[in-house]
């Protein structure tokens, strides 16, 4: 026998007892029981230990032990035979909520039975940390006496740590560190990041089991958790999932690993596109910030336990030593994209930049650019009008989504100029006025989003990415909206990011490329406007002076028949027009009307005069038969009975400015030989048109010259509307374009009080007057067809010697007159004059003449080609005799 010394016991207990709590990680109280679970190293120590105390405690002598997992609680492993039994009590009992919950730490409490049945008492020695799932369930029966609750309570925190101990040493805990250790050496030897992201997802996936694997990295900086290899596969987008919601926005936020419950498989079935039975994901976790940094999913665990907690402690062992290395990856591989994302800016800057001198171009660079960048299907891009408060869209990849305001019906996209869209409506429009990017993830579940495009083209947007495209001082000057991004769900936050980076570029592209045409702009019309200083003379006033007349004007101071559509205007005497013109304004009442000063209407008229050239075809003398032919189409028609004043003036101006300052040549010219106008106009289309226009309002704002000057400021704003409107309907590729809409009114009647049928009856009525010289007798229109075919044989001319190969019309080499005359007539003259009739029966006559002239005109071919007559530039032989000869018949 020997005694101890009590410093040398209190030392040894203290050692002892540090064991225990740097094995179990927990500070423990002591108890009597401390050396023999200190000294335990198997389960079947440890459950011996516990019967042996819960035999004393209780003064019991039947206690039987089980192991099970929580997550699992009908399953239980006898520890006396290791046999697997399945018990319905022993389940129903664990599941019942008779359980006191005693606390260890922040994460982890005890569960101890404070009640029984049938004289049978259970208790539960719970795993630690990862292994809080692991128990052991001691089954006491017919206890004799009560147990001390607080002496109780102290050895079960012993009996856990120690339980927990035995799991932590188990083989395959020492294995799994082992394995780690081995992995962590191969991941050095992989190419890049997503390599080693394949390496660790076949080994979690073979340790634990499991179908499939996957690692969702935490960008804490873009908000967002990404995934880009999913077990072997590399996706061809990034999966991504917010941080703040969801399964993986809960395993960030409370950093614990969990198993899903059924509702929340959805995430992991489209993540790893395959049923997902049973599941486990645990967070990695920074050890100097604790902040989750990744999660690792596995699915799928084969045979037919679940996942439990040695599953956690073998994923836990292999990120602990492997996250290091792909941390390391992932910033390389993170930088390396930050280069090329660099480089991509800086071929992007280049491109944008070579473009400043036609913005329509640059539009569309910017375009095709963003939409590449974020892989997005469609992309528009609207400029700010500040004027007009609107948003503006010239060029298009696609159709744009517009607001519930504007009729999707009322746009042809295949054929569109732009479309504008009110500065304030719609998502480009909440985009404009904010100058913040919207990042729409469903676009029918957004508010501002029409649906009306879609429904009307058949098109489905699914997401919308829409930002600010800002000049240098941070002005918003347009606005990029993107369309379904393709690779992906929706667009992401680094789509966000690249986006406003582009779009730095892009502003500041769109800033210098307005500003450089509007310097071209401004010295084009420095340019024009020295040409027709040089060319035009100011009006004198004592012309003006002597044009006025000194009494009152009738129809017989020109000629008995000007009121009719057989008198031919360009028979009349030059020193009379100005005065027809003045007289025509005042038998349709427009001078009493608008209180239109003669001094006022003179000079315009002078004015005019002044402003055509001296083509063969395209002068005064066209513009004068013009308007005479609009003036009888007022009278005759009775259009002021079907036409609002302001219209009917607004047809009468624009006919006698229609052709101002035309140069003998056609819009195709125009564009292609690049000249002034072109340059002023081409970018909007009828080239030619805007210039008269342009010239009508010059004069129109020149001293003295404005007819419409005592209308009231709404008058005045739709007058100029409707010249505009009806000069720029002379252009023939606009008539064809309104052509089908016409037949449909002669079909199903028109609608006088429909503003946008008035409109198209006034286009129809002005190319009626344009071509109105084929309505006149054979005389007129044959002597026509020589001045028009001498105008365009010197437009053919000019084109041969700057090297181009000009259309048949226009080449007098190869022109046949006589048939380019009958084509001309059918196709684009005889549809105009049949619809007029139809709408306005009186008109008839003039559509009669029309059709003799063409049969005219095949009399002419045909005696042409019976003749042998050669291809020639002139109708010189069509001469009185051979008039007579060949029109016998119908004098």
């Amino acid at each position: 026998m020997f005694f101890v010394a009590p410093q040398l016991l209190v030392g040894l207990l203290n050692y002892i007892r540090r064991r225990l709590e740097e094995s179990s990680g927990r500070s423990l109280q002591w108890t009597e029981s401390s050396i023999e679970l200190c000294q335990c190293t198997t389960l079947s120590q440890l459950s011996e230990i516990c019967r042996n105390y819960f035999s004393q405690c209780f003064c019991a002598n039947a206690i039987h032990c089980f192991e099970f997992n929580w997550k699992n609680p009908q399953r239980f492993t006898d520890r006396s035979n290791r046999n697997e039994v399945h018990s319905d009590v022993l389940g129903s009992w664990v599941n019942k909520p008779l359980w006191k919950k005693v606390t260890v730490s922040e994460d982890d409490e005890l569960s101890i039975c404070i009640g029984g049945q049938q004289d049978v008492t259970f208790i539960t020695v719970n795993g630690l940390g990862p292994f809080c799932n692991s128990a052991l369930l001691f089954v006491v029966c017919q206890a004799g006496c009560e147990p001390n609750s607080s002496a109780l309570t102290v050895f079960l925190q012993h009996a856990s740590a120690c339980y927990t101990r035995i799991l932590q040493q188990s083989p395959d805990a020492s294995q799994n560190n082992q394995t780690a250790v081995m992995l962590s050496d191969d991941l050095i030897n992989a190419t890049d990041a997503n390599d080693m992201q394949i390496m660790l997802n076949t080994h979690l996936r073979d340790q634990t089991s499991s179908e499939d694997c996957c690692i969702l990295l935490v960008s804490q900086e873009m908000n967002q958790i990404m995934c880009q290899v999913v077990g072997k596969h590399i996706l061809d987008f990034e999966m991504c999932y917010p941080v703040n919601n969801g399964l993986f926005g809960k395993i960030c936020e409370k950093g614990q690993w969990i198993i899903p419950s059924e509702k929340e498989m959805s995430d992991l079935e489209a993540l790893f596109s395959t049923p997902v039975q049973s599941a486990l994901c645990i967070p990695v976790r920074d050890k100097m910030s604790g902040k989750t940094i990744g999660i690792v999913c596995l699915c799928n665990k084969t045979g037919s336990q679940g996942y439990t907690a040695t599953d956690v402690v073998a994923v836990d062992a292999v990120m602990s030593r492997s996250w290091t290395v792909l941390s390391s990856s992932l910033t390389l591989q993170k930088e390396k994209k930050a280069r090329s994302e660099c480089e991509a800016m800086l071929l992007i800057a280049r491109k944008l930049f070579s473009r400043l001198d036609d913005v329509s171009m640059l539009l569309g660079e910017i375009i095709q650019e963003a939409r590449c960048l974020t892989n997005a299907e469609r992309c528009s891009v609207f400029l700010v009008d500040n004027e007009a408060q609107e948003l503006v869209a010239k060029v298009f990849d696609g159709i744009v989504t517009m607001d519930e305001s504007l009729d999707p019906k009322q746009y042809d996209f295949e054929n569109m100029n732009e479309v504008r869209i009110p500065l304030e409506q719609g998502i480009a429009g909440q985009v404009a006025v904010t100058g913040k990017t919207l990042n729409i993830s469903d676009a029918y579940a957004h508010p501002l989003f029409y649906r009306g495009i879609d429904n009307a083209t058949g098109f489905r947007t699914r997401n919308i990415l829409c930002f600010p495209i800002k000049d240098h001082n941070g002005v918003v000057v347009g606005v990029s909206q993107l369309c379904n991004k393709i690779k992906g769900s929706c667009f992401t936050s680094y789509d966000e990011e690249l986006a406003e980076k582009f779009a730095v570029f892009s502003g500041i592209s769109i800033s210098h490329s307005l500003l450089y045409k509007e310097v071209e702009e401004s010295h084009c019309r420095s340019r024009l406007a020295n040409e027709l200083m040089t060319y035009h003379m100011k009006v004198d006033k004592e012309d003006v002076k002597k044009s006025i007349p000194r009494s009152s004007l009738t129809m017989a101071n020109f000629h008995p028949d000007f009121d009719k559509f057989v008198y031919p205007p360009r028979l009349l005497e030059n020193n009379l027009k100005i005065k027809a013109c003045i007289w025509m304004y005042e038998d349709l009442g427009l001078i009493s009307k608008f209180h239109i000063p003669m001094r006022t209407l003179v000079h315009f008229m002078l004015m005019v005069r002044k402003g055509y050239r001296d083509p063969p075809y395209h002068n005064f003398d066209h513009a004068f038969s013009v308007m005479h032919h609009a003036y009888l189409i007022a009278k005759n028609l009775q259009l002021n009975s079907k036409l609002s004043d302001l219209e009917v003036i607004a047809l009468l101006t624009a006919s006698i400015c229609h052709d101002l300052d035309h140069r003998g040549t056609n819009n195709a010219f125009q564009v292609n030989s690049h000249s002034v106008l072109a340059s002023l106009y081409s970018s909007e289309g009828s080239v030619l048109e805007r210039h008269h226009f342009a010239q009508a309002m010059c004069i129109l704002n020149t001293s003295g010259c404005n007819i419409f000057e005592n209308m009231s400021r709404k008058e005045y704003v739709r007058t100029l509307d409707l010249v505009k409107h009806i000069i720029l309907a002379t252009d023939v590729a606009s008539h064809l374009q309104i052509l089908p809409q016409l037949e449909k009114i002669v079909e199903e009647g028109m609608d006088l009080t429909n503003t946008c049928q008035r409109e198209l009856l006034l286009a129809l009525c002005m190319t009626a007057c344009d071509l109105s010289d084929q309505t006149k007798q054979w005389e007129t229109t044959k002597n026509t067809a020589k001045l028009i075919y001498k105008e365009f044989f010197s437009q053919g001319d000019m084109e041969k010697r700057m090297g181009n190969n000009p259309e048949i019309i226009h080449d007098r080499e190869r022109a046949c007159v006589p048939q380019l005359q009958i084509n001309f007539m059918l196709h684009i003259a005889q549809p105009v004059y049949r619809i007029l009739a139809a709408l306005f029966p009186v008109y008839g006559e003039v559509y009669q003449r029309v059709q003799l002239n063409i049969g005219r005109w095949r009399r002419v071919e045909k005696e042409f080609k019976s003749r042998g007559l050669p291809n020639t530039d002139s109708l010189d032989f069509l001469t009185d005799e051979f008039d007579r000869d060949l029109f016998e018949d119908l004098e």
